[in-house]
Parts: structure tokens; sequence; C-alpha cells
């Protein structure tokens, strides 16, 4: 026998109140004068005798009723089936099942899908239920933040939550449904409490637990923690895409983007001749193939291909079918600018002309021109925190010094993470530029003009480049010469010789910088050497100038567009809070629509963050794919779109073993023999649970003695009034 409620055992002490109240309160026989003494020594004893006799009877039932009081509050209970021999009551059950339905539950084995399996046990777990029961269902990879968690009674529903369950991208949570679970249990009062996992045991799955939730004992001593392994041990055939990046970072019109694929075998056998597909918006725009890859390797797959058109631009790689399918697709998403606004300050518009020339031509059928141009003086560079949000780049020629506020203006916008591109022009002076620019800036020294354009023969060409850079990113074909990568070489007569820099994209065959990427705080400066004219060099009309001032353009644009054009990714199962982009007309507090994969859809509220940009946060983000985001349901094109991919570890199979789940829950009980381990596809799970439980209560025949008990003292005391004292 148990008691579940032993605290009130100490009300036994109350017990003794009718011996004290006996013992005090004996009362003396009185005294009467008769003429008889014999015939009253005979009349006192029988007397007497009946007095105490029912004395005693009263005492042992006041005992007796005080006690059973006690008994029945501290709930006494008996396991198994022995109670039922006592017609007691049926202890009640409170059953939470932490279903494990995430995406490694898809696998398969001889006895079907783990998830399948794992629905059929949670079935076998509803049909221990009896009436009174409470059943509460927990999908491990779906939790969801203040939920409140429905407790089911009835049969039909219980096991309709159980058909209706589907698997998540997101991981098992295991860790916080263990809490969910212990705070579910300090709500009920039913006397078994019992927690049940179904699970593949991956062994990502403790990784959660934390010495806290051993150290505070999340399960009492009543509580049953079972554990029901699902799935047996088979050789798995495997890939998985952990990753896709972009390579290009520079998204200019008419080039195609690259992407590196990473894929790793997470099977236990070698795959031969896998193909990887990539898609833009869901049309096939390239494949490519990996050979062979052994089991627990991995590869980077290099794929490329040419959008069709700017703007949103959801990308997927994807494997074929194998074991496991959700770990074969990977996403992200990119914006494309469809025209990038390029302000070019300087003080004489001709100086200008071949640069603006070049941005202006369109390379596409549909004559789109990629680039916007607008003139500016030189003077007009202290405009720039007004320009800031309408300019994507900057590009200035320099032919004098510049004065202060316009210095501080440019180092302003560069710092704050924009690019501009600085072209020095004939004539500059290195004392004034340095002592300008150069210092706001902190530009590399300007130490002298080289060469002589009258010469005509001496002149200088393109060394080298450094094409690891990602300005040079799909620029020049893979196999190009890294040193003159099939360019025409223009002739440098002359140049302004720049103190060494640390990062030069391009060396002229001197061995002095010809282009260099300045990092100045969050932004980065291209500095050239020579002026965008013919003054110094025969460059404008060398093949190699038109696509090497369009790459500045871009290569400066994109930094402007970093936070909005960066490939965005999250985690299924992580809360997203993304950032909208700028200029899409929505105001903080609207909801906006949110629709995934699925059929996912949920509105949100839009927030405004602290430096005042518009965020929206999206609590769930159950199943990998892309999710789009709407200003209204009529909206038929996205505000903007965010790529959530599944955890790459969740195809790591490693399981832990029996033995290392009972250690690490066992730590969350305050009793030690609280852990069971459930066989899932044995016919008698039902009974192995039966057979666990306290089964059944006392407290109701306690409490029937009790009220007997209180009937007789009242029948016996009511009586002894009657008799003479």
């Amino acid at each position: 026998m148990t008691f579940l409620n032993p605290y009130a055992l100490f009300a036994l002490i109350a017990a003794s109140f009718p011996v004290l109240f006996h013992l005090f309160a004996q009362r003396r026989a009185r005294r009467i004068e008769f003429s008889s003494i014999r015939f009253l020594k005979q009349l006192e004893k029988s007397s007497m005798r009946k007095v105490k006799l029912r004395q005693i009877l009263l005492l042992i039932l006041r005992t007796l009723l005080i006690a059973c009081l006690v008994l029945a509050f501290a709930r006494p209970a008996l396991r198994g089936y022995l109670g039922g021999f006592f017609g007691s009551s049926h202890a009640n059950t409170t059953a939470i099942v932490l279903f494990d339905n995430s995406a490694s539950m898809t696998r398969a084995d001889a006895s079907g899908t783990y998830f399948k399996q794992a629905q059929d046990a949670a079935m076998k777990i509803a049909d221990a239920l009896e009436g009174g029961d409470e059943f509460v269902l927990i999908p491990l990879a779906h939790l969801e933040r203040g939920k409140v968690y429905r407790r089911l009674h009835d049969p039909a529903e219980i096991r309709k939550a159980i058909t209706e369950l589907s698997v998540s991208d997101a991981p098992a949570k295991l860790a916080d449904g263990l809490r969910i679970a212990s705070s579910e249990l300090a709500k009920t009062a039913n006397v078994n409490r019992e927690v049940y996992l179904i699970s593949d045991n991956q062994a990502r799955n403790l990784t959660g637990i934390t010495s806290a939730d051993s150290a505070m004992k999340l399960f009492d001593e009543r509580t049953n923690v079972f554990s029901a392994k699902i799935g047996a041990s088979t050789s798995l055939r495997n890939l998985t895409i952990d990753s896709i990046v972009s390579v290009s970072t520079v998204f200019e019109s008419g080039r195609p983007l690259e992407f590196d694929v990473f894929i790793r075998n997470s099977g236990d056998v070698q795959i031969d001749n896998a193909i990887v597909s990539l898609f833009y918006n869901d049309e096939r725009v390239a494949q490519r193939s990996v050979a062979a890859l052994a089991s627990g390797h991995s590869e980077k797959c290099t794929i490329n291909a040419l959008p069709k058109s700017a703007g949103i631009l959801n990308v997927k790689a994807e494997l074929e079918d194998d074991a496991l399918a959700f770990d074969n697709a990977r996403y992200l998403t990119l914006e494309l600018p469809a025209t990038s606004r390029v302000a070019i300050f300087t003080n004489t518009n001709a100086d200008a002309d071949f640069i603006r020339l070049a941005l202006e031509q369109s390379l596409s059928d549909a004559s789109i021109k990629p680039y916007s141009i607008e003139l500016h003086r030189t003077e007009e560079l202290r405009m720039l925190p007004s320009l800031r949000e309408r300019v994507n780049a900057v590009m200035v020629e320099l032919g004098g010094a510049l004065e202060p506020e316009d210095a501080k203006a440019l180092h302003d916008y560069v710092a704050s993470g924009r690019g501009a591109a600085i072209f020095p022009l004939a004539g500059l002076d290195p004392a004034q530029f340095n002592s300008s620019i150069g210092s706001a800036l902190s530009l590399p020294q300007l130490q002298s003009l080289e060469g002589s354009l009258a010469s005509g023969e001496k002149y200088s060409g393109f060394g080298a480049f450094d094409l690891a850079h990602p300005f040079f990113t799909g620029m020049f074909d893979q196999n190009s010469n890294p040193n003159t990568p099939g360019i025409e070489s223009p002739k440098i007569f002359e140049y302004y010789k720049f103190a060494a820099t640390s990062l030069p994209l391009i060396k002229l065959t001197s061995g002095a910088a010809y282009l260099s990427d300045i990092t100045a705080g969050k932004g980065h400066i291209l500095l050239y050497s020579v002026p965008p004219t013919f003054s110094f060099s025969d460059l404008p009309r060398k093949p190699i100038f038109l696509p090497l001032v369009r790459r500045t353009a871009a290569y400066l644009a994109s930094m402007k567009n970093n936070e909005e054009s960066a490939p965005r990714s999250y985690t299924c199962g992580d809360p997203i809070d993304h950032t909208l982009p700028l200029g899409s007309g929505i105001q903080a507090g609207e909801r906006l629509l949110v629709r995934g994969p699925n059929g996912f859809a949920e509105r949100d509220e839009v927030n405004t963050s602290s430096n005042g940009a518009l965020h929206i946060a999206i609590e769930q983000t159950p199943y990998a794919g892309i999710y789009s985001i709407y200003k209204d349901a009529e909206s038929s094109v996205p505000l903007t779109t965010i790529a959530v991919n599944p955890p790459s570890d969740e195809s790591n199979m490693q399981t832990v073993s029996e033995s290392e789940m009972k250690a690490a829950l066992e730590k969350l009980s305050a009793s030690k023999t609280a852990y069971h381990s459930l066989d899932a596809t044995s016919k008698s799970l039902t009974e192995q649970i039966r057979r666990s439980r306290f089964g059944v209560e006392l407290w109701q025949i306690f409490l029937a003695i009790a009220v007997m008990c209180a009937v007789a003292e009242m029948l016996i005391a009511r009586e002894g009034k009657h008799e003479p004292g």
C-alpha cells in the first residue's frame, strides 16, 4: 500500500484526543443515602459496569472515526490488480505523450515508416486509459510557446488527435517537451502520472537537457516515465544537402549566379552518379552530377545559371529521392535589383562620358537599362546624407582637393556600410589629395605620377588579377589565366602611384596597383590609379573597359543592398525575426499574411526595432521551403520571401542506447524506479502499462468506515443520555 498524500498522516495525532478526553473527564458516581446498603451496592456495581462498557465503545468509535478520516485524506492506494478485490475506485491517470514527429521519423524499416509505428504505439497507450483518465499529446517537433495543450478524455477524440499528427521538418525539442510535461503534471490531481516518450532515440535529441533540469527534478516520485524506441537498425542509402551558399556576392544584370552546394553521404553505403539540380522560382535551370561519394564523405558541387529577370529570386538545390526525402533540398532567397542608381560626382561632365556610356548600355533583349545615372558636381558630395536612400553606388572623379565637409560626407557614407569608387583625374596634386580626401578616408598615400604620355613607346599594361576576390566572381571564364584572363590589355602611359595596399585587385606590369579595394569602416572604396579617359591610357576603347566599369557599379551597389539582397536562410523550428525591405509601404502595427509550404498560413504583426527598421516575427516554421510575406490576401506579388531549411544534423541517424536514454531520463525523476522501457511493437504494450500503475485508491473505503463509526457513536451516545447517571 502507498499513501498518495502522506503528509496527511501527521493528523493521526488527533486520534489521541478521544483517549485524552476520556482520561480527564471521568465522572465519579454520586453518593446517595438509601435505607438498604446491600441493595445500593448491587445497583452501583451493575450501573457502573454498563457505563464503563459504553464509554470504552464510544472511545473506540471516536478514535476509529478520526483515524479513518485521516487515512481517507492520505489517499491510500494499491498497485496492480490486487486492489480490484477491494471494490474500490480506479486510480485516475494523466498520460503525457511526447511524440517525436521530426523529419528523421520518415525513415522506414521492415515494419513501415517510423512515424506510422509511433502512431500505432500511441494508440496502444490510449487503449490503456479508462473512464476519468486524461490524455495530453505533445508533438516534439511542433512545440508552441505559451500554448495550452488540451486534456483529452474521449477515446474517439484521442484517436483522432493521434491520426491527425503530421511530420514536421523542424527538429524534435525533447528538453522543451519534458519541461512542458512537468508543467502539465503539476496541474493535475490524478493519482497516476505518466510521461511517454515515443521516438527513434536520435542522439541529437538529448543535447538540450541541462544540469538545471536534473537539479530541479522535473518529475516527482509518483510520476512514471516510459520510453518506447521506434525503429530497427538497417542499412541506409541517403545523401544530404548540408547547405547552399551563394558564391556570387555581386549581382549584375546579364551575368550568371554561382552557388556552392555542399553534399554529404549520411548513409551507410557509397552512392554513385548522384544528380543535383538548381531551381530558380521553382523552374529547373541547371544540373550537375556527383560521380561517387563514399559513406561519411562530403563534396562541394559548384553550379550556376543566369536569372531570367530581376526581383525576388527563390533558389533551391535538390537531390534525387533516397531514403530520407526531407534533407534532399536546400533553399535560399535573393533580391536582384532591376535598376541601380549611380551618382557620379565630377566638375567636368565630359570626364564622366565614358563611364556613363558604359553604364547606360543595355545588354538584354528587353532593353532594360540596369543602371540609372545622375551627375553631380563634386561640391555636392555634402548632399550624400540626403541622397543616401536614393543612390545605390557613388563614383567620384577627383581633379583637385575636396572641401572638408565634402570629404566628411563621403567618409560617413562609406563608413556606414556603403561603397564608393574614386577615379583620379589629370592634374591631381599628390599633396592636396593626401591632405584632403586621403587623410579623411584613410586611403594609401599618393606618392607620385609615373610614366609619360609624351613618350608614346613606354607604357604599362595589366599584369595580374586577383580572381579570387568577389569583385571578379563570374566575370571571367573559370579556366582563365589568373594573371591575364584572356583580355586585351590597355596601354597605360601614365598612372598615379599609391603606397602599397593590402588588397590590389589589378596590378600593372610595373608592379603598381591599378585597382585596389580599401576597407573604410563598414564599407569599401575602389581606388583607381588611372582616369576613365584617354588622358593617361587607351583603356576606354578596350573591351575590358565596359565590364570593368559595370562590375564596379554592381560591386558598389551590392553593398547598399547587402541586407536586402544577401541570401536569407533560417532553420525550421526556430522563430523568425525578419527585417522588411525598405520602401515596401508597410506601417508598424499592420498584420501581414505569411504563406509557407504544405498550406502553412498565418498573419503576423509588423513591429519597429530600436533603429527604426520594420520587422515581422514569425513564431512557427514547421516546414522547410520558401515562406512568402504578402501585404494582404489579395496581393499576388510578395513583399519579400524567406528561406527556411531543416537543421543539417537532423540527417545524423546516430541513436543512443537504451541504457543511455535511461540514464538521461532517470536524472530528471525523484524516483530511481520510475523509468520503464517499453517495446513499441509488443502486442502486450497496453498490459505492461496497466501493471505499472496504482490499481485502486482505498480512500472511499476508509471514508465509509468513518461514516459508519459516526452513526454508531451518535446512537450509543443518545442511548446513554436516557439512562440515569
